[in-house]
């Protein structure tokens, strides 16, 4: 028996090598006016196979087995174009040519099907966030691309961490993943969001509400994945600087190669800051610590075939935090990720298979004992994947995958030092095409964990195209299971109060329903979003024990609250004429708790965005500006005594222009042009006006 299955892998992984001669295909893709557009990505549908155009828009794939494709062409600025193409003469030649766009809903996402699958037809609406957007706005970090872009997400900033709601939800609701990915590393339910290297990130997919049946616990509130870029040109070369007051920088620079069937990615990110403080009357306690960052990535691409493909990778990942306290000790965060992915295709059938492994120390650095360092915690997750996509007909899509999660964490402050999780998983999805307009999907996910047993998880959506619009359509289920350290923490905060885990939580469990309609032209994209969710069995701290002469006040975790949460999601970007847009976003969110009727803590019932776009090129040199207006409105908060606060309302705005020439591009920006500073907000941490330098070289395009 296990000599058939040495043989059936053998079949599997070296007959395409065998047979990857192939034919070559090549081209030219331009743009208006017959300009040639350098950089345009171009893939093969049901292949392996990539690359890029030159500086003349010239491209060329060699390897290709015979046969029918579909050809996908894009670039940012530029609507993407899919065509199918017939692939059987030993050499082909194709030319294409772009239509310009700032609109593009043939973009591919994964997201919210976990295939392939272009804008315009996602029955789950999905926004999308480019990473040449992030670039022109001279944007360094991830949370400042999700506060910027997408209505009814909130962040927050507390010293040197970051907080994230979602439609009134905690971070803790949310799924943050990279490349479909967990995170380790989790602080009240927030990741460290300093590791998201923008120098890697393609793009960042935004799915708004439960997505339990494809990713199971944490997905209540939505689904945030950060994509990274693929390996596709010969030679690529990046570095890149962003200096703006308080010493504040961020730098790095990547390389990639690509040569026959290899292909290498390496990248290297450096920030820091000198920190300020916009509260003097308590100097050990700023507003912004002062930091330090590293970190390095290395991603492999190898190829055999036009349909096999490894990717193996890895981050190092290091956060050290200055001390500014009284104390003699300061924190250090590390973080080593590495993976491997691969991907077979079998005619327009694919196979997708993972294994992944996160590990995030915290340690405390005793600075009179040699800066000794004390490890305070780890955390440690593991996901064993694998994936089928199956095209049942042009119709029907069927995705099934099996999962196997484990979790080891290891905290000072947990009860017996170490615990232990695991959960096996089975997910399965129908992608459904009724004819012309109507495209149903229909999603299960059944788990059995290692405390909670099994677990169902059923999602269905609904799309309805009438042109100029879509119409969506869902309702689902969200789970998130207790956090271990729900379960076993042992917290004393210098004999002020104590909190204690409890072992006997239940899972958290959500109802969702949402509806959405889109009008989308080339000159405008519109949508509006209503939601409505239900938690049941939320677990919240609750108090056990008040103070006497012998004992601590005594808080456990307990499963007494539930919550109401329903609002509305408006988005817009309209051509006002050639090159200038506006883009507009509101958010009204109502939380409830339902135990108190009182509005859940940490949430802003409305907020918003306006932005002024303008942008122009021609040739080798492109012009962008922009002026940028964040709207939050009352935030409601716990205060350490107990008592409810408010932040007060804001509005902050921002300039930025970006320049590019041929392989430079300069941008500067103005950050809170009228000089805002609120010191007793918690969610507006501002330290006033700050002006913003930034540069970017390619040295690909320097030939």
């Amino acid at each position: 028996m296990l000599r058939r299955i040495q043989i059936f892998f053998l079949f599997i992984f070296i007959t395409p090598v065998i047979f990857s001669q192939g034919v070559t295909l090549s081209g030219y893709i331009a743009g208006p006016d017959s300009i040639f557009v350098p950089g345009a990505t171009i893939t093969l549908s049901g292949t392996t196979l990539g690359t890029v155009t030159d500086k003349k828009g010239f491209y060329k794939m060699s390897k290709i087995i015979p046969g029918t494709y579909t050809l996908r062409v894009s670039f940012v600025g530029f609507e993407t174009l899919e065509k199918k193409v017939n692939i059987s003469n030993p050499e082909n030649h194709f030319d294409f040519s772009l239509k310009e766009s700032n609109i593009d809903l043939n973009e591919v996402v994964v997201t919210g099907t976990k295939s392939e699958i272009t804008l315009k037809n996602v029955p789950v609406l999905t926004q999308v966030i480019s990473a040449r957007k992030m670039l022109e706005l001279g944007i360094t970090n991830a949370t400042d691309a999700l506060q910027n872009m997408v209505p009814g997400i909130n962040i927050r900033h507390e010293g040197t961490l970051v907080k994230v709601t979602l439609q009134g939800m905690d971070a803790k609701y949310v799924l943050f993943l990279i490349d479909g990915e967990r995170i380790a590393g989790e602080v009240d339910g927030d990741i460290d969001y300093s590791m998201l290297n923008l120098e890697n990130i393609d793009r960042i997919e935004v799915i708004k509400g439960a997505s339990s049946s494809l990713y199971g616990s944490n997905a209540i509130g939505g689904v945030i994945n950060i994509i990274t870029k693929k390996i596709n040109e010969p030679f690529d070369a990046k570095l890149y600087s962003r200096y703006s007051k308080y010493n504040e920088l961020y730098t790095g620079g990547s390389i990639a190669l690509k040569k026959g069937i290899i292909g290498s990615r390496t990248s290297i990110n450096f920030s820091r800051t000198d920190g300020y403080d916009i509260t003097p009357d308590s100097p050990h306690d700023w507003t912004q610590n002062p930091y330090t960052t590293y970190q390095i990535s290395q991603k492999f691409e190898i190829t055999p075939s036009s349909k096999f493909s490894l990717i193996p990778y890895f981050t190092y990942y290091q956060f050290e935090r200055a001390n500014v306290s009284a104390k003699h000790a300061h924190d250090l965060y590390i973080d080593l990720n590495a993976g491997l992915k691969g991907q077979y295709f079998i005619g327009r059938n694919s196979i997708d298979f993972s294994y992944y492994r996160d590990r995030y120390n915290t340690y405390s650095i005793l600075e009179q004992l040699n800066n000794r360092r004390d490890t305070v915690s780890y955390d440690i997750i593991q996901t064993f994947r694998v994936q089928g996509n199956f095209h049942i007909s042009d119709k029907n899509i069927l995705t099934a995958g099996l999962e196997y999660n484990t979790e080891r964490l290891f905290s000072i402050r947990m009860e017996g030092g170490i615990q232990n999780a695991s959960e096996a998983v089975i997910y399965l999805q129908e992608d459904i095409h009724m004819g012309e307009r109507w495209n149903l999907i229909a999603g299960l996910r059944g788990s059995n964990h290692s405390s909670y047993g099994l677990h169902a998880a059923p999602k269905l959506s609904l799309m309805y195209k009438l042109e100029p619009f879509n119409f969506r359509a869902s309702a689902g289920t969200g789970f998130r299971s207790p956090a271990l350290k729900d379960l076993y923490l042992y917290f004393e905060h210098f004999g002020q109060f104590i909190i204690e885990g409890n072992p006997q939580l239940k899972p958290e469990s959500s109802k969702y329903l949402s509806g959405s309609a889109e009008f989308s032209r080339p000159w405008n994209n519109s949508s509006v979003s209503v939601y409505r969710n239900v938690l049941s069995n939320m677990i919240t701290e609750e108090l056990v024990q008040l103070p006497d002469s012998s004992s601590e006040t005594t808080y456990t975790y307990q499963n007494i609250a539930s919550a109401t949460i329903y609002g509305v999601d408006f988005l817009s970007k309209q051509k006002i004429i050639k090159g200038v847009w506006v883009s507009a976003g509101y958010s009204y969110v109502h939380s409830r708790d339902n135990e108190t009727h009182n509005q859940l803590y940490n949430t802003t019932k409305n907020s918003g965005n306006i932005s002024v776009d303008y942008n122009f090129s021609k040739k080798n040199y492109s012009f962008t500006a922009q002026l940028y207006c964040q709207l939050m409105g009352e935030r409601v908060y716990l205060n350490p005594d107990g008592t409810t606060g408010y932040d007060r309302p804001y509005s902050s705005w921002r300039f930025t222009i970006s320049q590019e020439y041929k392989w430079l591009r300069i941008s500067a920006g103005l950050d809170n042009i009228f000089g805002v500073v609120i010191p007793q907000n918690y969610d507006f941490i501002s330290p006033g006006r700050r002006f913003f330098v930034g540069m970017n070289i390619d040295f690909g395009k320097i030939k």
